[in-house]
C-alpha cells in the first residue's frame, strides 16, 4: 500500500510537471537486435534472422525528460520495465528527488563506468557495463561508486549545494520497501559528495551502506570510495583514479546481543583508473582496475583479479564514427582469462537518428579451450 501510494503521487506530479514544462520535453528511443550469432564450435548452428533485445546485451528503451533546473523528471520504458523519477529544487542550496532510477544517480562514471561506451553500452557494445564476467568485473574496479541505481527500487535522495565548490548527496535506495525494518533502511544510506578544486579537478567520496548495521542482521557494513578526477591538467585529457575499501563483515554476538566487526575477516579493496583523451577527430578511452581479494572466515571472499578495456575511435566525417572496443579480464589465483574484440560504427542520419552495427567476438571461458562466440548486432538511437 505504501509503495502504491508513492507511485500514484509520482505519476500525478509527473503529469502535472510535464504539462507545466511541455516546452522542454525531450527523450530517446533505442532499439537493437542480433542479425547473426553463433560460435566457432561446429556442432552449434548459426542463428540468423534477428533476435530482438537478446539477453543483457541489448535494451529497448524509450525515455522522456521534462522540466528544467527547478522542477522536472523522467519517465522510461526499459525493455519490459517502466520507471521514473521527479525532482524539485526550491532553492539554490537544496534538491529533492524521489522515484525509481534505473540509470542510477550520483555515480560519476562518465569515464570508467557506464559512460565508457556511452550510448553503445547495452546495444552494439560487446558487454553491458553491468555484466559480471571477468572481462567486465574488474575493469572499472574502484570507480563505479556512489550510485543509487535499480529500476525496481523506490528511492529518496537529497542534494545539498554548500557554496560554490561542495555538493553533498544523501540517499536511501530502498525508501519504498515496507518489508524492511527501519534500522535496515537507515543502514543502507548512501552518502556521497564532490569537492571542486578550482583549476585542478574534483575530489569525490562515497559511503555506500549495505544493511550490515541493521538489527538482527549480518553481512557487509558498506563500501568507502575516494577518487580524484580532472580534465584541467592536460589539454584534451580527462582522467580519474580511485580506490575502494570494503568494510569488514559484521559478526552477530548471538544471545549476548549486539554486534561487532569480525576481526578475522579481511576487507576487500579495489583500485582503478579511467582515461579519456581527445585530439581533433581522434579519441581514446582506457579503463583498468583490480580487486585485491579479501578473506571471510579464512576463505577467499572474492578472487583477486585485473581487467583492462580500450576504446579508440575516429571520426571519419561529420556523420560516421568508427570504434574499436576490446578488453580482457583475468584472475590472479586461477588460470581463467577472458577476452573480447568489438569493432563497431555509428552512422548519423539527419540531426536526430544514429544507426549502428558491428562485430562482437567474445570468449567467456578459459582461454586455452579455444571456444568463443560471435554476434553481429544492428540497431538505432533516435532523439527527440
Amino acid at each position: 500500500m505504501f509503495k502504491k501510494r508513492w507511485i500514484a503521487i509520482l505519476v500525478v506530479f509527473a503529469l502535472f510537471t510535464g504539462v507545466a514544462y511541455a516546452q522542454s520535453i525531450g527523450g530517446q528511443l533505442q532499439l537493437g537486435m542480433d542479425l547473426l550469432k553463433g560460435n566457432n564450435v561446429k556442432e552449434t548452428d548459426i542463428m540468423t534472422g534477428g533476435s530482438y533485445a537478446d539477453g543483457p546485451y541489448h535494451e529497448a528503451k524509450l525515455s522522456a525528460t521534462f522540466g528544467d533546473g527547478q522542477a522536472g523528471g523522467r519517465l522510461v520504458l526499459n525493455n519490459n520495465m517502466l520507471w521514473g523519477w521527479i525532482q524539485w529544487r526550491p532553492t539554490e542550496i537544496f534538491r529533492l528527488k524521489i522515484g525509481r532510477d534505473g540509470d542510477g544517480e550520483f555515480g560519476h562514471a562518465q569515464i570508467a563506468g557506464w559512460g565508457f561506451t556511452g550510448e553503445a553500452k547495452n546495444s552494439v557494445g560487446a558487454y553491458s557495463d553491468y555484466n559480471g564476467s571477468l572481462s567486465m568485473r574488474y575493469r572499472h574496479a574502484g570507480l563505479n561508486y556512489g550510485g543509487i541505481d535499480g529500476g525496481a527500487e523506490f528511492a529518496l535522495s537529497t542534494s545539498w549545494f554548500l557554496g560554490e565548490y561542495l555538493q553533498v548527496n544523501v540517499g536511501w535506495p530502498n525508501f519504498g520497501n515496507s518489508t524492511l525494518e527501519v534500522t535496515d533502511r537507515l543502514s543502507r544510506t548512501h552518502i556521497s559528495g564532490t569537492y571542486r578544486i578550482e583549476d585542478v579537478g574534483n575530489v569525490r567520496f562515497a559511503l555506500v551502506g549495505k544493511g550490515g548495521l541493521a538489527k538482527d542482521a549480518s553481512g557487509d557494513v558498506g563500501d568507502i570510495f575516494l577518487t580524484f578526477q580532472s580534465s584541467q591538467i592536460v589539454q584534451g585529457l580527462n582522467f580519474e583514479v580511485g580506490f575502494k575499501y570494503g568494510l569488514p563483515h559484521r559478526k552477530d554476538l548471538g544471545e549476548d546481543g549486539g554486534f561487532e566487526l569480525d576481526t578475522d575477516t579481511a576487507a576487500h579493496m579495489e583500485a582503478g583508473i579511467g582515461v579519456n583523451f581527445t585530439k581533433d577527430d581522434f579519441g581514446l578511452k582506457i579503463r583498468g582496475g583490480s580487486h585485491f581479494g579479501g578473506k571471510d572466515g579464512g576463505e577467499a571472499r572474492e578472487r583477486a583479479g585485473f581487467g583492462l578495456g580500450i576504446l579508440p575511435n575516429y571520426r571519419v566525417n561529420p556523420n560516421v564514427i568508427v570504434f574499436f572496443h576490446a578488453g580482457f579480464g583475468s584472475e590472479f589465483d586461477t588460470d581463467a582469462f577472458h577476452w573480447f574484440i568489438n569493432p563497431y560504427v555509428w552512422v548519423r542520419a539527419g540531426e536526430s537518428v544514429r544507426f549502428w552495427t558491428g562485430l562482437q567476438l567474445i570468449d567467456e571461458r578459459v582461454a586455452r579451450d579455444g571456444q568463443f562466440r560471435f554476434v553481429v548486432p544492428f540497431g538505432f538511437n533516435c532523439y527527440f
